[in-house]
C-alpha cells in the first residue's frame, strides 16, 4: 500500500500554525470590510446620511418679497443624472422678470441637456450664469435643469442660487454636491 503524502503533511506545526493564523487574519479582515460597507449602505438607505448613490438635499432662503428654495444632488457620482431645482415664490406674484443667478464654477461640473423653462435672457459675470425669466402665471416659477454630472469629475463642488432684485440679491442659498468616483 503506497501512502501520498500532501502538501500539510510535508509542513513543519510551525508554518502550518502560521498559515492558519494568516488565514484567519484574511477571511476576518475580509468580512469587517463587507460588514462595514453594509452597514454604511444600509445606514445610507434609512436616514439621512447621504454616502452613496444620487441623494438629493434642499436649502431655502427668504428676502425681498421672495421665498427661494434650492433641490441639488447631495452626493452623486460622475455620469448619472442628478437633481438641481430652483424654486422662486412671491405671494401675490410676480409683476417683473425674475433673475436667477447660479455659481459659474458649479455649473462646471454638469453636461446640460436642457433648462426648463428656458429663460428669455441670460449672461454671464466673473463668477456667476445669470438667467431672466418672465413672470409665470401664479406665484411660483420652477426651474429644472435638466443634466448629469461630467462623467470625468473625481469630487465634489459647492455652488450658490441668489434672486436678484436688479443687481442686489435679496434671497441666496449655498450648497455642496459631493461627488464619489
Amino acid at each position: 500500500m503506497s501512502v501520498v503524502a500532501s502538501d500539510a503533511d510535508l509542513l513543519s506545526p510551525e508554518v502550518q500554525a502560521r498559515s492558519i493564523r494568516t488565514s484567519r487574519i484574511g477571511y476576518g479582515l475580509t468580512t469587517a470590510m463587507l460588514t462595514a460597507i453594509i452597514g454604511v449602505t444600509a445606514i445610507d438607505g434609512i436616514s439621512g446620511v447621504h454616502v452613496f448613490g444620487v441623494d438629493s438635499d434642499t436649502v431655502s432662503a427668504a428676502g425681498g418679497g421672495y421665498e427661494l428654495t434650492v433641490t441639488y444632488g447631495a452626493v452623486t457620482r460622475p455620469a448619472l443624472a442628478t437633481p438641481f431645482d430652483i424654486d422662486v415664490h412671491r405671494d401675490g406674484g410676480f409683476d417683473a422678470p425674475i433673475t436667477i443667478a447660479v455659481d459659474r464654477r458649479y455649473m462646471r461640473i454638469w453636461d446640460e441637456n436642457g433648462l426648463y423653462p428656458a429663460p428669455s435672457a441670460e449672461h454671464n459675470t466673473a463668477t456667476e450664469v445669470v438667467w431672466e425669466f418672465d413672470p409665470p402665471d401664479g406665484e411660483d416659477l420652477h426651474v429644472t435643469y435638466d443634466g448629469r454630472i461630467e462623467p470625468a469629475l473625481q469630487s465634489g463642488r459647492s455652488g450658490s442660487v441668489a434672486v436678484l432684485d436688479g443687481t442686489e440679491v435679496v434671497a441666496e442659498v449655498e450648497f455642496y454636491t459631493g461627488v464619489w468616483p
